[in-house]
């Protein structure tokens, strides 16, 4: 991973962001201050305005559409929920970016299959003057909030080199996959999120048996801290036994069944197999099927603790994407 800096020349740009969801809205903050301090600002559209006002308050501007936007920007950053926000906003910004010939690059960020990439580039690739980067991110909303986040970078390597700066004031560092395929960085999100997943199956797997033998919470804790002592270990164990089901700071079951979906499709595509992602699926599936689709889905736990259901075989056969 490449740590990167934040020495850049930023008055001339003009940048742009759609998307302050949970993980939107940390990366925008951070990066309207660094080009607030560098005398500039970040003009911002998200489908909910109300989710605006605390950036605006700070000077950040606010466009009244897509469109909007699109024509007050030569840098746009794209943070959204799923492949079907991502197409719809790309819908417009592709129509505006087919009547401008100044030069614009897209920065996507989200968590979305391959294809979606693709075929943004390939509608992209008719007008040449612009481009399109797939940079998604790794990290959960606090680490947003904090500048924190790991980036992984696919696309034209010049394109990227305007855009660092950038996303260096959102970043502890980045993976760059140095190809111009963008389809390769929404895979690799996949495959990271396929360990995160793992991680969440498995802790919740084990942590329902010490519960079902008698065995104390806090010294399996103490174990997974002591042998296994990874961030994403720790940080997921301790929010499964907190038993928190808010999906606020967190990832709720609804977008796990995307995420995990995905990388069921993907290993699908590439004649892989993900046994682990199968069974994470059901069991995030009998979540969603008890009206539990906005909780945490580390709150998998609860199903497992349940034991198996005779109804769900979604780790059987042709499953849905």
């Amino acid at each position: 991973m490449t740590l990167i800096n934040t020495n850049s020349n930023t008055q001339d740009l003009k940048v742009g962001w759609i998307g302050v969801g949970e993980m939107g809205y940390g990366m925008a903050k951070n990066l309207h201050s660094y080009l607030a301090s560098h005398g500039s600002h970040l003009t911002i559209w998200n489908r909910s305005p109300e989710k605006t006002s605390s950036l605006q308050n700070e000077g950040a501007q606010i466009a009244s559409s897509i469109q909007d936007l699109a024509s007050k920007s030569t840098i746009i950053f794209t943070s959204l929920a799923d492949d079907a926000a991502v197409e719809a906003v790309y819908k417009q910004l592709i129509t505006h970016a087919s009547t401008v010939q100044e030069p614009i690059i897209f920065v996507e960020t989200s968590t979305i299959h391959p294809s979606v990439a693709a075929k943004n580039l390939e509608l992209l690739s008719a007008y040449p003057q612009h481009t399109y980067l797939q940079c998604p991110v790794f990290g959960r909303p606090d680490r947003a909030l904090a500048g924190q986040l790991v980036w992984i970078t696919s696309g034209s390597a010049t394109a990227l080199s305007k855009v660092h700066p950038l996303i260096a004031s959102m970043a502890k560092g980045t993976i760059d996959l140095h190809t111009p395929d963008v389809t390769k960085a929404s895979s690799f999100k996949l495959i990271g999120n396929f360990f995160v997943a793992g991680s969440i199956e498995l802790l919740s797997e084990g942590l329902a048996l010490a519960e079902k033998v008698s065995l104390p919470q806090s010294s399996v804790l103490e174990l997974i801290n002591g042998l296994f002592g990874s961030p994403v270990w720790i940080g997921y164990s301790q929010k499964i036994v907190e038993g928190n089901k808010s999906k606020e700071g967190g990832y709720p079951v609804e977008l796990g069944l995307k995420d995990v979906g995905h990388m069921r499709k993907l290993a699908e595509e590439h004649g892989a197999s993900l046994p682990t992602a199968d069974v994470a699926y059901g069991h995030l599936e009998r979540m969603r099927d008890q009206g539990k689709r906005e909780q945490d889905w580390t709150t998998l736990i609860e199903v497992i603790r349940e034991g198996p259901s005779s109804s769900s075989n979604s780790s059987q056969g042709k499953h849905d994407h």
